[in-house]
């Protein structure tokens, strides 16, 4: 979610989230990883969607996906984290 608001929609005032959307996960990766890892492309401004806030079930992390291979991609990645703390840095180190 990138942030919420308020707007009056058919003479209600509703409550709604901006929230930028992903691409499907990275099949192969899932695969590899047993389905221990899941990676999304992000679109940035490209793919955006208003919805109802109370349409919210959760929210995750969407944190950067450091690409082992340096295999230059039209957009960035990210794996998802269902449970971040605010603990959890990424101090952008691979470990091999």
């Amino acid at each position: 979610m990138r942030f919420y608001f308020r707007a009056i929609i058919a003479g209600r005032q509703e409550a709604l989230a901006l929230c930028s959307l992903f691409s499907p996960a990275d099949e192969e990766i899932i695969r590899e990883t047993y389905g221990a890892l899941n990676v999304f492309e992000y679109y940035g401004e490209e793919n955006l969607v208003v919805i109802r806030a109370t349409s919210i079930l959760s929210a995750v992390a969407m944190v950067p996906f450091h690409e082992r291979d340096q295999i230059p991609r039209p957009h960035p990645r990210f794996y998802l984290a269902e449970y971040f703390a605010l603990g959890v840095v990424d101090t952008g180190i691979i470990l091999e």
